[in-house]
């Protein structure tokens, strides 16, 4: 089978059946990963998770949809269970609901602080991306760029050019602060390709409802439980930060009972 170019193998496991993975994920985020989950599942799972696009500026939620959903169908492989993490929890609702339409049997549907796109939390994820560069930018340019980071918000017509605008804030104070430290810019275009990228991934998500989808799911909750999470048939819930769900060994017993009922149902 040709290498999949929307999915990356984090375990290939014993079972031909997969266990799909949405996330955003960069290296070096604060956040836990599936790539910290998975080490803790049964070695039997095969997962994959999705890869962001090189070039995803202005792609639609159907664009991400078929990119994933399509190679898994070519795969011609049963998915066992489809795991999503805060908003990829959005987009593995409708992939479990495509892929439920076209196998025997639905996959097992988990979600982790389910969360629908909103402008407070892309402030959140532009808040925590300024404090990664506190050894480049001083504490007031950090607080500088976090304050125009919240006028912003007041003038930005939609969700998509409030993220135009907050690209535009770190590509200006953080660039100011490569050019005077004579660091690698390079680095820095980088860094503002992956944030754009994060911005498009976010505004396609907004595209889909995720309510139906989100009552047929498992929501595993942590400390901080979304508003989403409530929408669940069930719900599980474990005593860890929001950043540290996806590093703990109770959440992944929880995630191997769930999706291990598949192969004895």
């Amino acid at each position: 089978m040709t290498k999949p170019s929307g999915w990356k193998v984090l375990n290939a496991g014993r079972e031909a059946g997969l266990v799909l993975a949405v996330d955003f994920a960069t290296t070096g985020r604060s956040d836990s990963s599936f790539s910290d989950l998975v080490p803790l599942l049964s070695p039997e799972f095969t997962v994959w998770e999705t890869r962001q696009p090189h070039t995803a500026a202005g792609m639609s939620a159907e664009d991400y949809l078929a990119l994933w959903a399509d190679e898994v169908a070519g795969s011609g492989r049963t998915v066992r269970a489809v795991l999503g993490y805060c908003a990829g929890s959005v987009f593995a609702g409708e992939l479990a609901a495509r892929i439920a339409a076209r196998q025997a049997e639905a996959p097992r549907f988990v979600m982790f602080d389910p969360e629908v796109p909103s402008p407070a939390g892309l402030y959140r994820d532009f808040a925590a991306m300024m404090n990664q560069f506190a050894s480049v930018l001083s504490p007031e340019e950090v607080a500088a760029a976090q304050r125009e980071g919240v006028a912003a918000q007041a003038g930005a017509p939609d969700f998509a050019a409030y993220g135009d605008e907050l690209v535009r804030i770190f590509m200006e104070r953080a660039g100011a602060a490569f050019a005077r430290e004579e660091l690698d810019t390079e680095l820095l275009d980088e860094f503002v390709a992956v944030f754009r990228s994060f911005v498009s991934y976010l505004n396609a998500a907004r595209q889909i409802d995720p309510t139906a989808a989100w009552r047929t799911a498992t929501a595993v909750s942590s400390r901080e439980p979304t508003e989403g999470a409530a929408l669940a048939e069930r719900s599980v819930e474990v005593p860890v930060d929001h950043a540290d769900i996806l590093r703990s060994k109770r959440v992944a017993e929880a995630v191997n009972e769930i999706i291990g009922v598949y192969a004895s149902s």
